[in-house]
């Protein structure tokens, strides 16, 4: 098999039968296992071997099942693949097994030590050539010729000279590069909930979300696409990835919200929207909030806590930007949603994994062992209460290759991001880089907060959230700190960016990946899904100029609930001024006053909020009481809902 036709290499995967597609499993099944017993701790290994193992496997995963060019053969690994398999064996092997050697000489290394690291990056970049989006491995690439070509540029980017051994030394054979703590989070948490997140599709919890949130919005009006955005928040927090929850929660929500009215192109949007959020979305916030919490040092609960109300508003906007939208198009709802509370509640045990993993993150326990032990031991016990959802040793095997699947990408894109950190951290560059974006800007906070957003984006786009939170961390969280600004609001800054990259165009992964399930044009789908999440590029910047948003020790309550409810209820007159509708269609006139009513409510001055929130509440009574005279076919929501 070939393919003419232009497509995502990244995305393209062998048809492998037969003994082939076994060793494949069997490969995938072997790491997902050494993973889980790393993570129970039954199997106690240095951190560095772990990230060793950890990228060996998921290189080894990449060469089995993925073709060298589009033009390669599908149904076959190939002859040149099996070589690759074989030096990656002997390389990582060598590298596993010369670890204690490398402590022994304490910073020091010998030529077999340079020759193992040389194949190692040529076996990365190889394996990130097909996984890992082009944007990414050129930047690396370029990243790490910089640090050969340095001392031969002038002015500030010059750098000092490097001997081969010194850059071998610290991009590989220390925990700053390659296997710093882009790979350690990756081989160390994020591989754990890959597995949680593949388990809840075999044991009924991810059906639950979907039943519960059809439940809940189902019927009502414009009802799939509430459910797309309840249910997806809910996947979102766990799979950690936009285009895997699109992918799962979108075949369910895409299809019944264009039965019910919504393009292929909304409705898709919407999917994205809202998968997008779900990283943001405390209490577990996706496997890259654990990457943050570790790169600040802090708990991962205080970080969870900090970020749960702007998350809340993030969800606001997308909810009622698509109920306007109902209300404008008069849509109604599903017509098949059932108010089986008395069967949800009865079913209520399938929440038990996530209540534990926030529970033991809580008392204090690392998000692996929580993760492992809350999550997958729990959801697994849980699995044989209903014989439908028991996991056979069929299922188990799914689970766990289906998980292998996903963590090889991540595994790779992580390890070529650690040649970026590295490199950074060798030669200084990242106060170089943060000094320029800092004398760009003049030093002028609302300049420098949007040229750092704009970074973050860029840099972010074609790229797991993980890795877009990474670089942008290295590259533009410092300019923020030379303002003044704390270490936690300045990377949730960038870390929200990261995530919105996924759903911005013109890369846009998560939009293509709805694409293939509505039928629309990625490029619309994604421009539709970053105007339903406006939010999630507004709230950052209100977080940073009223950090009362942020719930962290030392807050005024008045004050944080007073920038909360003026916040939420400008995004809510924001959407209705994007969507044109109310309680019902709305003139144009009526559409700017929203729009001015909006920008007061949300601009980070007291009196000038207060201003707006007058304005919006006399707004809201005038719109009530002409509903009440024109009486809409299409019922609302209650206004006590907003």
């Amino acid at each position: 098999m070939t393919l003419d036709k232009k497509v995502d290499r990244t995305s393209l995967r062998k048809k492998l039968v037969g003994s082939e597609m076994t060793a494949v499993v069997v490969v995938g099944l072997i790491w997902m296992i050494f993973q889980i017993l790393v993570a129970s701790q039954i199997l106690m290994l240095t951190p560095y071997r772990v990230r060793i193992a950890h990228l060996g496997f998921a290189l080894i995963m990449v060469f089995l099942m993925t073709p060298i060019t589009t033009k390669s053969r599908f149904s076959h690994v190939g002859s040149i693949n099996y070589l690759l398999v074989l030096i990656t064996i002997v390389v990582f092997l060598g590298s596993y097994l010369r670890y204690s050697k490398l402590v022994q000489m304490a910073g020091r290394n010998e030529p077999i030590d340079i020759v193992l690291s040389i194949l190692t990056i040529v076996l990365m970049y190889e394996g990130a050539r097909r996984v890992a989006s082009r944007g990414l491995v050129i930047l690396s690439l370029i990243v790490f010729a910089y640090v050969f070509l340095g001392p031969y540029i002038p002015g500030t980017l010059r750098t000092n000279t490097f001997s081969l051994s010194r850059i071998m030394g610290h991009l590989i054979l220390s925990g700053e590069g390659v296997y710093g703590f882009a790979l350690g989070v990756s081989a160390e948490t994020i591989v754990i909930f890959v597995i949680f997140g593949a388990l809840l599709q075999e044991v009924g919890i991810a059906d639950y979300f979907y039943d519960l949130s059809n439940t809940i919005a189902g019927n009502s009006s414009g009802g799939p696409a509430k459910v797309a955005v309840l249910s997806s928040s809910l996947m979102g927090m766990v799979s950690g990835e936009t285009s895997a929850n699109v992918a799962t929660t979108g075949a369910f929500t895409i299809p019944l919200m264009k039965k019910v009215g919504y393009s292929d192109d909304f409705a898709g949007a919407v999917e994205c929207s809202a998968s997008a959020g779900g990283q943001i979305l405390p209490p577990v916030m996706g496997a890259t909030a654990f990457m943050l919490a570790d790169t600040l040092g802090i708990p991962y609960i205080k970080l969870a806590v900090a970020a749960i109300l702007p998350a809340i508003l993030y969800y606001v906007s997308v909810f009622f930007t698509v109920h306007f939208r109902a209300v404008k198009k008069n849509l109604k709802g599903s017509g098949v949603a059932k108010k089986e509370w008395l069967n949800l509640l009865k079913r209520s045990y399938l929440m038990l994994p996530l209540v534990l993993i926030v529970v033991l993150l809580v008392i204090g326990y690392t998000p692996t062992f929580a993760a492992f032990w809350g999550g997958i031991v729990s959801a697994v016990a849980l699995s044989f209460i209903k014989k439908e959802t028991r996991l056979s040793p069929a299922k188990i095997v799914k689970v766990l290759f289906s998980a292998a699947k996903t963590a090889m990408a991540l595994g790779v894109a992580t390890a070529v991001v650690g040649i970026i950190v590295g490199t950074f951290s060798l030669t200084g560059i990242t106060m170089t880089l943060a000094r320029m974006i800092f004398t760009l800007t003049g030093g002028i906070m609302f300049l420098t907060l949007l040229l750092t957003a704009v970074v973050a984006i860029i840099l972010g786009m074609g790229l797991p959230t993980s890795a877009a939170y990474v670089l942008a961390s290295i590259s533009a969280a410092p300019a923020l700190t030379m303002l003044g600004i704390g270490l936690l609001p300045a990377h949730l800054f960038v870390f929200y960016f990261g995530c919105m990259s996924t759903i911005t165009p013109p890369v846009a992964t998560g939009a293509y990946t709805a694409a293939a399930i509505s039928g629309g044009n990625p490029n619309r789908i994604g421009l539709q899904s970053m105007k339903l999440a406006i939010a999630g590029f507004i709230v950052p910047f209100i977080f940073i100029y009223s950090q009362d948003l942020l719930i962290t020790s030392g807050i005024n309550v008045m004050a944080t609930i007073f920038s909360f409810v003026v916040t939420g209820f400008g995004l809510v007159y924001l959407a209705a001024f994007f969507e044109g509708a109310f309680l019902s269609s709305v003139s144009k006139v009526q559409r700017i006053l929203f729009l001015g009513i909006a920008l007061a409510l949300i601009w980070p001055n007291v009196i000038v909020s207060i201003i707006g929130a007058i304005a919006g509440v006399v707004s809201l009574v005038f719109m009530i009481i002409q509903y009440m005279k024109n009486k809409p076919m299409v019922t609302p929501i209650s206004a006590s809902a907003m």
